[in-house]
């Protein structure tokens, strides 16, 4: 039985009219497919998503969502601190302070390495072992001087990290922090 192209896009015609009239009816949609029962104990064919029900989801961390500042919903949640013009002042200027912190620390332990270098080779260049021994209380301090730095450095970096985290808690967005120096 040979089928001409008419009816095959009369058949496609028609079932893309079925499947349009058919997909606004929650009844028969559950029917087809029972997983998708209403969602707690929502009735069928209400607005199951809306502002407040992301934001409920998002307090109990099942979404992300970000509430703006006017709500469409008259009902729905207040957000908390969701992206204030002063909460990213804040947060920018935490950020900077830390990474400032940072290039501060690292600049004196490139000096102070620069300085038990020189020290270093001052000592194997002296010929008497008296000047040695006076040198090496100095050597010592200045090689504890550069551990020192090595560890504030460490917990500048840490604290670099926890306040991007704290920040990301508190409800910064990605883009707040992309036109500033990075550590």
């Amino acid at each position: 039985m040979r089928y001409s192209p008419t009816q095959f896009v009369n058949l496609a015609l028609c079932l893309a009219m079925c499947a349009a009239a058919n997909a606004g009816n929650p009844k028969k949609l559950t029917q087809a497919c029972p997983r998708l029962a209403p969602i707690d104990g929502a009735p069928a064919g209400t607005t199951i998503i809306d502002n407040a029900t992301v934001l409920r989801l998002a307090k109990k961390g099942r979404i992300a969502a970000i509430a703006d500042r006017q709500q469409s919903v008259p009902d729905s949640i207040n957000p908390t601190s969701g992206g204030g013009f002063s909460d990213k002042k804040r947060w920018r200027a935490e950020h900077r302070r830390a990474v400032s912190d940072i290039h501060k620390l690292q600049q004196q332990l490139i000096k102070a390495e620069g300085e038990h270098e020189a020290l270093e080779s001052h000592l194997f260049a002296l010929r008497k072992e008296i000047q040695r021994i006076r040198l090496r209380p100095r050597l010592h301090a200045k090689a504890q001087q550069i551990a020192q730095l090595k560890k504030n450095l460490r917990h500048a970096r840490d604290s670099f990290s926890r306040v991007i985290r704290e920040a990301r808690l508190d409800g910064a967005q990605p883009g707040w922090f992309r036109d500033l120096p990075r550590p």
